[in-house]
């Protein structure tokens, strides 16, 4: 299974979400009181569980969701999964933020659950958001492929788009880049780091150094998730290449459910 978790999933609907929410809320607000803002995420987490259990509600906590392709393996761990149906993720952040969201919309998406929450226990007040979806599983791996840009001779650029699919077809769309960039990096080669050290320079003079992933001496890739922007975005992308020694940059941007590859050349480069 390209994507397994250890507990039973029910499907929730939206009020039964809804009444759930209230309580965990009260015991939430609890939480708070009887512990104040300055512990780390751990803390309320436990202190929520007891709570719970306290009150008779099914509660699990570091649930994992595995995620496999081929031989690539990789652990991610809900932190509170409420009546089988609920993700709660909790955090101690200044502020939610966007990456809280991509998180927690992630779990709803492996877990195929609808309807989660962020609770940061931070602030002065407990600030919370919640996150929900829609989509199925088998919608996020009804997309479309863009490919109209990609250099068709590069070997690099084949191999890419090809593990490329193959990871949306057993994982689907809308997850963070990053999962997809780590498996790429492990799939593409096995035996080695695909990061690797480059050289930057500004004309003849040289800046340092920064870990790029390579696909061959001369390529490297990058995936994003723009969905406004994307001329603005690639503009950024062709000043990054033209510092670097590289040829040429295979860029996959995933659009919801549009896959576009395109390959980006260095005018500066020279053989």
């Amino acid at each position: 299974m390209p994507i397994s978790i250890n507990h039973p999933i029910k499907m929730l609907t939206e009020q039964e979400f809804h009444d759930l929410d209230y309580q965990i809320m009260k015991l939430a607000f609890e939480t708070h009181n009887q512990m104040g803002r300055f512990y780390n995420e751990k803390i309320y987490q436990n202190k929520l569980v007891e709570l719970c259990r306290r009150d008779g509600i099914n509660i699990a906590s570091e649930v994992e969701i595995k995620l496999s392709h081929s031989s690539f393996r990789k652990s991610l761990f809900i932190d509170l999964l409420i009546e089988s149906g609920s993700i709660y993720e909790l955090k101690a952040s200044k502020a939610i933020d966007a990456s809280h969201r991509v998180q927690t919309m992630g779990y709803l998406f492996l877990s195929g659950t609808q309807h989660g929450k962020i609770i940061n226990f931070r602030p002065p007040s407990v600030e919370h958001e919640f996150i929900s979806t829609s989509l199925t599983q088998a919608e996020r791996r009804a997309f479309s492929i863009i490919d109209k840009g990609r250099n068709e001779k590069s070997v690099a650029a084949k191999r890419l788009k090809s593990i490329t699919i193959d990871l949306l077809n057993d994982w689907g769309a809308f997850l963070d880049t990053d999962f997809y960039k780590e498996a790429i990096g492990y799939l593409y080669d096995t035996r080695a780091s695909v990061m690797q050290p480059v050289e930057i320079k500004s004309g003849s003079t040289f800046l340092g150094k920064q870990k790029l992933a390579l696909l061959s001496p001369k390529e490297t890739f990058c995936i994003s998730s723009i969905r406004n922007g994307t001329s603005t975005y690639q503009t950024h992308l062709h000043r990054f290449l033209k510092h670097t020694t590289l040829k040429q940059l295979h860029w996959i941007n995933i659009d919801n459910l549009k896959i576009q590859f395109q390959t980006l050349s260095n005018q500066n480069y020279s053989d």
